[in-house]
C-alpha cells in the first residue's frame, strides 16, 4: 500500500510547506484545499510566518551546535597529550607498585580487584583524575616522587600538562554551555513548528484521499508518495576513518542523521564528484528526489563516523 512520506528534517519540512503554499496560491479559488483549510481552521499565511520564526531559531541552533563542536575539538586537542602522559605514567607506577597496585588509589586511579586500571570515560571525571594524580606527585618533596624518574626520561612536564588541562577545562565549559544553548534553540524552534507540521500532515492525508486514484498528483504539492511495499527501517551505518561507501535504497523524504562525533560528507549518486553536502555532528540531511542512492565519505583520518538513514533494504 502506498504511503505518504513526510520529511524527517526541519528544512525539508519547510520546503514542503512552501510547495503547498505555492500550489494553493497558483490554483487560487479552484484549489481543492480552499474549503478544507477553513473547515480545519488552517491559515497558511500564519503557518508561513511561523516557519520564518522557526527558521530563525534553527539558524541559531545550527550556529551554536557548530560552535559547541569547535569547543569540544579544542578541548580534546588540549587534553590529548596530558591524558596520554597520565596513562603512560600509571603503567609505570603499576610496575613500581607491583604486588600492591591498590596503592594507585592514592593517586586517584581506580584499580579493580583483578588489578586492572579503570579509567572514567567523561572528560570532567578524567580531568579530575589528572588533577588528583598531579597533586599526589607534587606532594612528594625534593623530587622524591616515585614517578619522577619516568617523567624525566620521557621528558614529561606535568606543570605544562596542567596548563593544557586548564585550557581544556575552559573549552569544555564553553562546549557545555553552547551545546545547552543549541538544545534550547531546538526546543524553541519545535514549539513554533510542531503545530505547522501537524497542519502539513493533515493536508497531506486529505490530498491522499482526494487523489486516491492518482496519487502522483500529490507531487504537484511537494509530497512524496512511497509505493514500495517493503517496510522501511532505520539503518545505522559506520564508516572507518577515511572510508568512502555507497548506500542505495534510501527512502526519499527520509533523512540521514549524523549520530557520530565527526562531520560526514555526502554526495548524490555513486560518485564523489562535485561539492559535497557536509552533515555536521547531530544534524540531519533531508533526502529529496535523486538521493535514494548516495555516497558518504568520512573525512576524518582518526575517528569513525556513524549515521542513520531510513532504508527500504
Amino acid at each position: 500500500m502506498a504511503r505518504l512520506t513526510i520529511p524527517e528534517d526541519f528544512n525539508s519540512q519547510v520546503t514542503l510547506l512552501n510547495n503547498i503554499i505555492a500550489q494553493n496560491t497558483a490554483l487560487g479559488t479552484s484549489s481543492p484545499l480552499t474549503a478544507f483549510l477553513v473547515q480545519q481552521n488552517i491559515v497558511l499565511t500564519n503557518d508561513e510566518a511561523a516557519a520564518t520564526a522557526a527558521q530563525t531559531h534553527d539558524a541559531a541552533r545550527a550556529l551554536l551546535k557548530k560552535q559547541s563542536e569547535n569547543y569540544r575539538q579544542l578541548r580534546d586537542n588540549y587534553f590529548t597529550a596530558p591524558w596520554a602522559h597520565l596513562t603512560g605514567s600509571v603503567q609505570f607506577l603499576k610496575t613500581f607498585y607491583k604486588g600492591n597496585t591498590k596503592e594507585l588509589g592514592n593517586w586517584g586511579i581506580t584499580i579493580t580487584d583483578s588489578g586492572k586500571v579503570n579509567y572514567p570515560a567523561a572528560f570532567t571525571q578524567r580531568s579530575a583524575v589528572f588533577i588528583t594524580f598531579t597533586a599526589k606527585h607534587n606532594s612528594y618533596p625534593d623530587n622524591s616522587s616515585p614517578l619522577q624518574p619516568f617523567l624525566t626520561l620521557q621528558n614529561i612536564n606535568l606543570d605544562a600538562d596542567s596548563a593544557l588541562v586548564e585550557q581544556a577545562t575552559t573549552n569544555n565549559t564553553s562546549f557545555t554551555a553552547t551545546a545547552q544553548q543549541s538544545e534550547n534553540e531546538t526546543e524553541l524552534r519545535n514549539q513554533i513548528w510542531m503545530p505547522v507540521l501537524t497542519h502539513i500532515k493533515t493536508i497531506g492525508n486529505y490530498l491522499m484521499k482526494l487523489f486516491s486514484n492518482n496519487q502522483k498528483a500529490l507531487g504537484n504539492w511537494g509530497f512524496v508518495v512511497d509505493e514500495n511495499t517493503q517496510k522501511a527501517r532505520l539503518r545505522t551505518s559506520k564508516l572507518k576513518p577515511g572510508e568512502t561507501s555507497v548506500y542505495a535504497g534510501l527512502i526519499v523524504g527520509g533523512s540521514i542523521t549524523n549520530i557520530g562525533t565527526v562531520d560526514i560528507h555526502l554526495y548524490k549518486g555513486e560518485t564523489t564528484t562535485g561539492t559535497p553536502s557536509i552533515i555536521h555532528v547531530g544534524e540531519q540531511f533531508g533526502l529529496v528526489k535523486g538521493y535514494s542512492t548516495v555516497t558518504v565519505v568520512n573525512p576524518s583520518t582518526l575517528i569513525e563516523a556513524k549515521f542513520t538513514a531510513l532504508s527500504a533494504h
